[in-house]
């Protein structure tokens, strides 16, 4: 008899009780469906995704980019000439060449004069320009009295630290004979080395871009200058914020580095008439 009771129990209790909720086809489909749901979300999420992925996604987890094409072949041509009239034709470019004090700012295209033989030897003239690096020569906006200059620079895909964004030595690179070159025009004998170089990382360089380097001369006393700068993308983004300390050698006037400065680092030119418009 206990036997028996028993077996009734184990037999009931897996059937429906008073009070416990039942399932019925209605339910069973309502269930099928949110699944589908949440699965047709999560496979849309993830094409999304794939297709434009968020900028931290990027950064941890890059897409190998296309190589640029090879120095000196027909495609390297017109790729140097498509950036350079992307860089002729950047908004704030054109808003700079507009303004009322136009006058009052002269442009300059710094390594475009430097000899063949000494820009092979030479870092950003020649080791890292090229399609894919420093592809066009950088257009620079100076003030008559050489107080302050913005340098517009495109940076390529072969730049970079980590794919997709440009290597932080570069950009101290590029920061240093930017503000070097309106320290150079502030100093007796136009020459000098790096005494001090601070800079502030706030946020990643991307690739592929053009970047907007501002300088402006702090101070001038005797042998030394002293040069703030900071790093903006073409959205006003602040990436990079420096200063310096450039001191003239005691024996800058015997090396006779006024007349060669202007080739090196570049002077007066004027803008093309379509840009200049």
């Amino acid at each position: 008899m206990n036997s028996r009771l028993l077996f009734l129990r184990r037999f009931t209790s897996g059937r429906h009780r008073p009070g416990a909720p039942q399932t019925t086809p209605g339910s069973r489909a309502n269930t099928l469906l949110r699944g589908v749901g949440f699965t047709a979300s999560l496979t849309t999420a993830y094409t999304v995704g794939s297709l434009y992925p968020p900028d931290l996604a990027r950064f941890i987890s890059p897409r190998a980019a296309s190589p640029p094409p090879l120095f000196g072949t027909p495609e390297a041509k017109a790729h140097t000439e498509t950036l350079e009239d992307r860089l002729q034709n950047l908004p704030l470019l054109r808003a700079l060449r507009s303004r009322e004090d136009k006058q009052d700012w002269y442009e300059s295209r710094p390594y475009t004069e430097i000899p063949d033989e000494v820009r092979v030897n030479n870092l950003t003239a020649g080791a890292l320009s090229g399609p894919g690096k420093l592809a066009v020569r950088p257009l620079i906006r100076v003030k008559n009295d050489e107080s302050e200059a913005w340098a517009f620079i495109h940076v390529g895909r072969g730049l970079c630290g980590h794919d997709g964004i440009v290597h932080g030595g570069l950009m101290a690179t590029l920061l240093d004979e930017s503000m070097g070159r309106l320290a150079f025009f502030n100093l007796p004998n136009r020459i000098g080395v790096t005494g001090n170089l601070t800079l502030n990382y706030r946020a990643p360089t991307k690739a592929d871009q053009f970047v907007v380097i501002k300088c402006k001369l702090e101070s001038q006393e005797g042998r030394k200058a002293v040069v703030s700068s900071r790093v903006e993308d073409m959205q006003g983004n602040v990436l990079i914020e420096a200063s310096s300390i450039f001191i003239e050698p005691k024996y800058a006037n015997s090396l006779k580095a006024t007349s060669s400065v202007g080739v090196l680092v570049g002077t007066k030119v004027e803008p093309p008439v379509s840009a200049s418009a």
